[in-house]
């Protein structure tokens, strides 16, 4: 990888980061718990990482966090092979957690552009086939 591709890689893991920081922000007043932040699943299970997993009541979300100009750009971000992987990684998540299977498990997605507040598509979609 040549050092302007590393530089533009690391700048977009800065944006990323800082996106789903302010997005915790966004949760956290509106009285959700985070539960967990980058969450991977199973090494080696073709999971894919779900950025915040938050709780608020009896509802779980599973929060994928895109930082876009336009907030179209960002739900079109999110194809239908991400939405399995985090699926998967959704599944492992509560494999892991049995206190949690009461709750009522969503798909949402926070998108942030610069200089505005998170974005929350509620249920954004829902668990695809296989």
């Amino acid at each position: 990888m040549s050092g302007h591709a590393t530089a533009r890689k690391r700048a977009a893991e800065r944006r990323g980061r800082w996106a789903e920081g302010l997005c915790v922000v966004r949760l956290t007043l509106t009285g959700w718990r985070i539960l967990a932040r980058r969450y991977a699943g199973i090494r080696g299970t073709a999971c894919g990482e779900i950025d915040l997993i938050a709780k608020r009541g009896g509802t779980i979300a599973f929060i994928e966090v895109k930082a876009r100009q336009a907030r179209d750009a960002g739900l079109l971000a999110i194809g239908h092979n991400q939405q399995r992987r985090i699926g998967r990684a959704a599944e492992a998540f509560l494999a892991h957690h049995p206190e949690l299977a009461q709750c009522t498990a969503r798909f949402d997605v926070m998108i942030v552009g610069t200089g505005l507040w998170p974005y929350h598509l509620k249920d954004a979609w829902q668990m695809p086939s296989p």
